[in-house]
């Protein structure tokens, strides 16, 4: 429940550095989730505990397919399912993580059985995957077991080509080529990223930082994240502001900054085949955190093909 304060300001850490709150005390303080593995990744350290992908696709799953005599589908039992839960996990290269992820959540599990591997073919179980995706008629249903609410859909875009030599009373009129194209609901890609657990480590309450070095000097204004700039601590009073009665001032609000991007981006090592993913980030995250690529921080929202007319010929009569 939001409880509407006074400015709230905290004591300076190590570093001379504190926080105010406009709006109030925050009922959470990310800060408290990191630990010294979020900054360095020292293999000696002692990794914290994390809800790996086989936990969440049990959680989710539980309630849908609780009557289903397997419900580890397409695969044959748990433990190959666990085995290719890993192997698809995104990852350029298997990392430390990656190995103490395949002995602690798959070798450990307690539903892993060796005996379920005789016989094991990797080949055989990715023709499975494919023959699988592939009996997905619907596009609305994610065909991958692996996943969380995070279906891809399928769409097209028209696009009106210039037609040289001939007048148009409207761009109705002219001749357009079908561009077929993926892409994710933008709401949905919204709920499924902040239903993972780095979520917790998100800034839901705006401030502004402030850094003095000694009693005797002045404070100085500290400018590093998006959520301690002032745009962002002044669209947030607004709407604080309009939900302070009514309906919804028993709800605790927040903003969600939605950083979209695109490059293209090759497909293969040789030759020319491009495309054009969308990315999203998550505004709330650190930069510190979000940038680094082993984060895993990005959220694709579209794939769109590049599309290249080396020449269009417009015949009218014909």
């Amino acid at each position: 429940m939001a409880a509407w304060t006074g400015e709230f300001r905290t004591a300076q850490d190590s570093y001379g550095v504190l926080r105010e709150y406009p709006c109030g005390k925050p009922s959470i303080t990310p800060d408290h989730c990191h630990t010294i593995s979020d900054v360095s990744d020292s293999p000696y350290l002692a990794l914290p505990p994390s809800f790996s992908t086989s936990q969440l696709f049990a959680a989710t799953r539980a309630s849908t397919q609780a009557l289903l005599s397997n419900p580890f589908a397409p695969f044959e039992n748990a433990t190959t399912y666990r085995l290719m839960d890993w192997f698809y996990r995104p990852s350029m290269t298997k990392s430390i993580a990656e190995i103490n992820a395949l002995v602690k959540d798959v070798i450990f599990a307690s539903d892993f059985n060796p005996e379920d591997l005789l016989g094991f073919d990797a080949t055989k179980e990715h023709a499975r995957m494919d023959k699988y995706r592939e009996a997905q008629t619907d596009s609305s249903i994610d065909p991958t077991p692996f996943s969380y609410e995070d279906g891809w859909l399928s769409g097209f875009v028209d696009l009106p080509l210039p037609c040289d030599r001939f007048k148009f009373s409207s761009e109705i009129e002219a001749p357009t080529f079908k561009v077929d194209f993926h892409y994710r609901k933008i709401t949905q890609v919204i709920r499924s990223a902040l239903a993972e657990l780095r979520a917790e480590r998100f800034h839901t309450f705006p401030f502004k930082a402030y850094w003095q070095s000694s009693p005797d000097k002045p404070e100085e204004r500290v400018y590093s994240e998006m959520y301690t700039g002032d745009f962002w601590n002044s669209e947030y009073e607004k709407i604080r502001d309009t939900t302070r009665s009514g309906e919804f001032s028993d709800f605790e609000i927040f903003i969600v900054a939605l950083l979209i991007w695109s490059d293209s981006t090759s497909l293969a090592q040789f030759g020319n085949a491009e495309l054009w993913p969308i990315y999203l980030y998550i505004g709330n995250q650190s930069k510190y955190e979000r940038a680094k690529p082993n984060s895993l921080t990005s959220h694709h929202l579209a794939y769109l093909p590049k599309v290249i007319i080396i020449f269009y010929i417009c015949i009218i009569g014909h």
